[in-house]
């Protein structure tokens, strides 16, 4: 009799906990409620068969049975899980691999104790206990990972399978299998658990590099935006958003920087301060949007006729403004304001309309009419109203006498 209640109770043990574990392992699709269902059918089956085994006396049979009863309940249990097919079956021979060693470990540790035959069923929950501990609070991450790249350690575990596995099948009397091979047996539970915690250790390792390389890539993505954003919102200080000129701001920052150049270069430069004649005309009789395409074409015009080192800038309005630097006299600046008067008198194409704009432009040079930019911006523009004031449509230098240039047919 004492003999059936050590088998019951171990084998309930070891059936019990194998399906808690394996639940433990797999993603279940249901909840807790299933997992004490296939829990209690698996109990009553496990102890109904140990009876059967026990009244025949073949405990090799039930231990050959027992292995069997895992492999069903995984079979029965892989419609509750979320695991695809192959992955079920890694965390299935992970599981059966888990409880061989616990098999194996707990017969040898109830032998150092008085009856053994009970310290073996309580070695075997609390191994189970404390590898479904190890499991829930530290291993199941970097499991979930293993399991998602099964493929790579597939071999692994089917050949720790293999090995503790044979000492289960190939004897007539599991009992004293465990007792002869005792030292071998132990040496392979030690080298199974060895390449568990290898391949968790390196797991762990590995995951760690790449969360560190992801957490690098996200602020490097991270950097690349806010420079991004950066560059964005300094284009929106410094440029204007309808033309994409430099903007009025812009312009009075550089014209102070290359005052501050000419004064140590001693190199001359001229300041075009220009103002479109007849723009609110076209505002009127075609729309802002008809007045905003000129508004471009004129930016670009200006652009296609200075040099890379000349700047162009959109004050505000219909005025803009050109810095023409390294000039050697006062005439070139006058020639330059002169070729920009003409080429913006020429017909501009906008749809199907064609518009024309003429232009007062005031010039000031540095250093002969202003040493500074105020002063200079102040002379241009007093130019280009003395343009203005004589009928529009020329150019000037100030304190000098306006050349007014005659609009082009």
């Amino acid at each position: 009799m004492n003999g059936l209640i050590e088998n019951i109770l171990r084998g309930s043990v070891s059936s019990v906990m194998y399906v808690i574990l394996l639940f433990t392992l797999t993603k279940a699709r249901f909840g807790r409620k299933v997992t004490i269902v296939v829990a209690i059918f698996t109990f009553v089956i496990n102890i109904s068969s140990t009876l059967w085994f026990y009244v025949y006396g073949d405990l090799t049979g039930l231990s050959r049975f027992t292995i069997l009863l895992f492999i069903v309940v995984g079979l029965a249990l892989k419609p509750l899980t979320r695991q695809t097919f192959m992955q079920w079956c890694f965390t299935f021979l992970t599981t059966i691999n888990i409880a061989m060693m616990i098999i194996i470990l707990s017969f040898h540790l109830g032998r150092l104790f008085p009856l053994p035959q009970y310290a073996n069923t309580i070695f075997r929950f609390l191994l189970y206990v404390l590898v479904i501990f190890l499991f829930q609070r530290y291993l199941l991450t970097f499991y979930q990972s293993i399991v998602k790249n099964w493929p790579m350690f597939s071999v692994l575990m089917i050949a720790i399978f293999l090995n503790l596995s044979y000492f289960f099948y190939a004897t007539d009397d599991i009992k004293n299998t465990l007792a002869i091979y005792r030292t071998p047996l132990l040496l392979l539970v030690s080298l199974s658990v060895a390449a568990y915690g290898t391949l968790f250790y390196s797991l762990k390792k590995i995951i760690t590099m790449y969360e560190l390389e992801t957490e690098n890539l996200k602020i490097q993505k991270e950097s690349g935006r806010l420079q991004e954003v950066t560059l964005q919102l300094e284009k929106y200080a410094n440029y204007d958003t309808l033309t994409g000129l430099p903007n009025r701001r812009f312009f009075f920052d550089t014209l102070e920087r290359i005052v501050a150049e000419s004064e140590r270069t001693a190199r001359m430069f001229a300041l075009l301060y220009i103002d479109l004649d007849g723009f609110k005309d076209i505002n009127d009789n075609y729309g802002h949007e008809v007045g905003d395409s000129v508004l471009n074409s004129v930016g670009n015009r200006l652009l296609e006729h200075v040099r890379e080192t000349d700047f162009v800038a959109r004050l505000g309005g219909d005025e803009f403004a050109i810095i023409f630097r390294d000039i050697e006299e006062m005439k070139i600046a006058a020639d330059i304001a002169g070729n920009i008067h003409s080429i913006l008198q020429k017909p501009m194409h906008i749809g199907t309309m064609v518009c024309t704009v003429n232009s007062s432009i005031g010039i000031a040079v540095y250093p002969d009419t202003g040493k500074d930019g105020e002063t200079l911006v102040r002379n241009a523009d007093s130019a280009m109203y003395g343009i203005k004031r004589n009928g529009k449509g020329g150019f000037g230098i100030f304190d000098h006498s306006p050349i007014v240039q005659p609009p082009m047919d």
